[in-house]
């Protein structure tokens, strides 16, 4: 191999592992925390997947529910976190592909801290009342919206909350007289008074970008699939509300797009 030969081969390869370390993957992740918040929680989480691929980690939240799902219909990041209906949605309509998931399912509660008789129309003792939740298309909201259908007979809607934390401490403080919550929260107060309760949804899906290069979507799968294994990895489980993480069974999620009015 001649000298000039030697020295081509060496700058391809020498910039080719460049490339690879500057690479810069983008997360975008369910808009449940206020941004900066955002950027805490996940810190872990990015860190890990810096940590194992080689590559740098760039954690993208909306500023609120509405703006996430409508950046989920006008922008394809290289990975997502979503929410189970969000992620079918883009498995459906933009061909992203399911990687992994958080292993609990998660049902949504309608609680209170009030005096509410069981016995008697929920509605009719709600009226006028406030229930918290996110702002559509959170499930929480679309839920309200499938619990309360009587136009006469139903409690304000209030979706100003920054985050999960949020919506309990409004009802704890008496600007809301119920909420509704996902399981994780509700197991954290199980002195609230469940006044509806929801079928199981999936838990939240890391989704891959069909853009994205096999190489880098291999690299990224093994990362958390190796958070599970790791005692160091703990904080990011629990950051992430989750005991593990666990493949995907498509069937889980078929259809959860038709919430959204698909």
């Amino acid at each position: 191999m001649s000298k000039q030969v030697r020295l081509f081969v060496t700058f391809v390869c020498f910039f080719a592992v460049f490339q690879l370390k500057a690479q810069t993957i983008n997360l975008t992740v369910e808009a449940i925390y206020p941004h900066q918040q955002a950027a805490f929680v996940y810190q872990p989480l990015a860190d890990w997947l810096a940590q194992k691929t080689g590559f740098a980690v760039n954690i993208e939240s909306a500023d609120n529910y509405y703006f996430y799902w409508r950046d989920a219909k006008t922008n394809n990041p290289d990975f997502t976190l979503d929410a189970p209906h969000i992620g079918a949605y883009r498995i459906t309509e933009k061909n992203y592909e399911p990687i992994l998931r958080i292993a609990a399912d998660q049902k949504y509660y309608l609680v209170t801290n009030q005096n509410i008789d069981l016995t008697k129309d929920i509605g009719r003792q709600l009226v006028g009342q406030r229930v918290i939740t996110f702002p559509s298309p959170n499930l929480g909201s679309l839920l309200y919206d499938r619990w309360f259908t009587d136009l006469f007979l139903q409690p304000q809607k209030v979706v100003t909350a920054l985050s999960w934390k949020d919506v309990i401490n409004q009802v704890f403080s008496g600007e809301a007289e119920a909420a509704i919550i996902p399981q994780y929260l509700y197991e954290l107060y199980p002195n609230l008074l469940v006044l509806k309760e929801s079928k199981p949804f999936p838990g939240q899906v890391f989704l891959a970008s069909p853009t994205v290069s096999p190489s880098i979507k291999s690299s990224v799968i093994k990362a958390l699939n190796e958070i599970n294994e790791s005692d160091e990895a703990y904080q990011i489980l629990t950051e992430l509300n989750a005991e593990q993480l666990k493949p995907v069974d498509l069937k889980d999620y078929q259809g959860l797009e038709k919430l959204l009015g698909k």
